[in-house]
């Protein structure tokens, strides 16, 4: 249903999108900010399916308006596809009409609008209420049934038509069918945790897991063998993120643990190495999670809001928890012994959603997720022992084993995340340039030219300073400079035939002004290493 405004342009869409339920009984300041949570989720989904919508919420209820596209359907499946795959939705409808919250109005509206469509058929009118009125929900079902009886069954239990009325302060709403959502809740009111991705199946649908229950997730992948494995856990962390995580925005580490292991290797006995390599996984991992958290401190310092908003920036970005895909028995390195084992290397909480699941479980939801495609690709890079591996082990055996590790080749990985220079932000990441096409060409990454950083300036460049007024001492020489906004950036301002480098103090404000840029289809870059770098470039051309 597409009716045109008085103008003869199409009327907007208007959804009605239903909280799940364990968003509705939270106590009211809670429910709020999950409410204000799941808005900013509905309308970055919308959004990224290339709707222009406005979303507001009203009561216990999110309300999008969405402008309809080009074809036959207005872009109706569109719209349902993406809000069918938000965090904290449990249900949605598309309104087929709206009427004054008087009874009599309901009444004439839900006639109109239904009384062909149930003729001959069984149905059920269902009512609901938000406010105050002058009739009670009853009064509703038990008028407009009436005036709907005539040549139709009504049928309470298993009606063939459902006419649903929902009646707020100002307006009543008619709808007959509800799309389901994926339940759980929203993104961002779970807290933050990083995951360790293979790009095999467990890993990928463990970080859906958590990502179900609110949490936002960021991923590190961990280099042990050939490029293959790194391609593919990319690859299946960005459709993770281009399809579940509206409302967030993952980015992805690669670290190069060859050093490390083999330094693993010369220390502890063989049929240790698999406990004692998931060990060295965790701790990396927390060292990832250190660091994030130290870059996203410099960002915070480095940006022009207040102090309350640079320590709400900060807490975004603590790393509260890290998540693994392992499941209890699956390998050697799974059972409850060795999982205690590896657990006493980490020093955050170690989440296992998938640690009671069954691998065809496993396998079933990676293919609702939509990764399995991908994850049947992946290669195993973990099973390094030459003898039968230990299936039981002491954390005291391995601390004593470990001991003479120095940890230096991941001491310099871990600088790499604290500069930002490892940062990959997933929905970013664009086909024909950058990482994922080094990859899927068998070759390493550019040396200078990560997925969103430059070293290196093209000819054709305009370098975008990110500096505030202060800060502009010094002007690169350079044919193209122009500033940036202080505020928030419109990459609709910005020329799409043009290729943007962007540059600040210190490489952490131009970064993020380049992915608001690539997101709204610019092509744009950071400078890495900031202002001091950029200046050694040019001094040195």
């Amino acid at each position: 249903m597409n009716p045109m405004n008085d103008g003869g342009a199409p009327a907007p869409l208007l959804v009605t999108i239903r909280p799940t339920a364990e968003v509705t009984i939270k106590a009211p300041r809670t429910r709020d900010t999950f409410l204000r949570k799941l808005r900013l989720a509905v309308k970055d989904a919308l959004q990224r399916a290339g709707f222009a919508t406005r979303v507001r919420v009203q009561a216990n209820r999110v309300l999008a308006e969405v402008q309809p596209k080009a074809g036959e359907d207005a872009g109706l499946e569109e719209a349902r596809a993406a809000l069918a795959r938000v965090f904290g939705v449990g249900s949605f409808s598309f309104l087929e009409a709206t009427a004054r919250p008087e009874l009599d109005d309901i009444v004439a509206v839900g006639t109109e609008l239904f009384a062909e469509r149930v003729k001959g058929r069984r149905y059920a009118v269902r009512c609901k209420r938000n406010g105050r009125h002058a009739f009670s929900s009853m009064d509703v079902e038990r008028k407009l049934g009436a005036a709907l009886n005539p040549g139709a069954q009504v049928d309470l239990t298993h009606p063939e038509v459902t006419v649903e009325v929902e009646v707020g302060e100002r307006r009543a709403h008619f709808f007959s069918e509800r799309h389901p959502g994926p339940g759980g809740l929203p993104l961002g009111t779970g807290g933050h945790a990083l995951a360790l991705l293979s790009g095999g199946y467990d890993s990928i649908v463990a970080a859906w897991q958590l990502m179900r229950r609110g949490v936002e997730v960021d991923f590190v992948h961990f280099r042990l063998g050939d490029l293959a494995s790194e391609r593919t856990a990319l690859e299946v962390a960005k459709r993770v993120s281009d399809a579940w995580a509206a409302g967030s925005r993952p980015e992805a580490h690669v670290i190069d643990l060859r050093g490390a292991m083999d330094e693993m290797r010369e220390h502890v006995a063989p049929n240790l190495w698999q406990v004692s390599l998931k060990r060295l996984m965790v701790r990396a991992a927390d060292g990832v999670a250190d660091a994030m958290e130290a870059y996203a401190a410099a960002e915070a310092l480095e940006g022009e809001d207040g102090a309350r908003e640079r320590g709400r920036r900060r807490a975004r970005r603590r790393v509260d928890a890290l998540i693994t895909g392992e499941a209890v028995g699956q390998v050697s390195s799974q059972t409850l012994s060795n999982l205690r084992t590896i657990d006493a290397a980490a020093a955050r909480p170690v989440l296992r959603p998938l640690i009671g699941f069954d691998k065809l479980d496993i396998i079933a939801l990676a293919e609702r997720i939509g990764t399995a495609e991908l994850s049947a690709k992946a290669v195993e890079e973990c099973n390094i022992t030459p003898v039968r591996p230990a299936t039981s082990s002491r954390a005291e055996r391995l601390d004593r084993e470990e001991e003479g590790m120095t940890g230096g080749a991941l001491e310099a990985e871990l600088a790499r995340v604290a500069s930002g220079a490892s940062r990959l932000p997933l929905r970013s990441l664009r086909a024909g340039e950058g990482w994922l096409d080094a990859l899927a060409s068998g070759a390493e990454a550019p040396a200078g030219l990560g997925e969103l950083s430059v070293s290196e300036l093209p000819e054709d460049a305009v370098l975008l300073d990110c500096r505030s007024e202060a800060m502009r001492r010094w002007q690169p020489d350079w044919p193209r400079v122009v500033p940036a906004p202080l505020g928030p950036v419109d990459p609709a301002a910005f020329a799409k035939d043009a290729t943007y480098v962007a540059f600040c103090p210190q490489g952490q404000r131009s970064a993020a002004v380049a992915e608001r840029l690539r997101e709204g289809g610019v092509r744009a870059y950071s400078f890495v290493g900031g202002e001091g770098a950029l200046k050694r470039y040019l001094e040195g051309r």
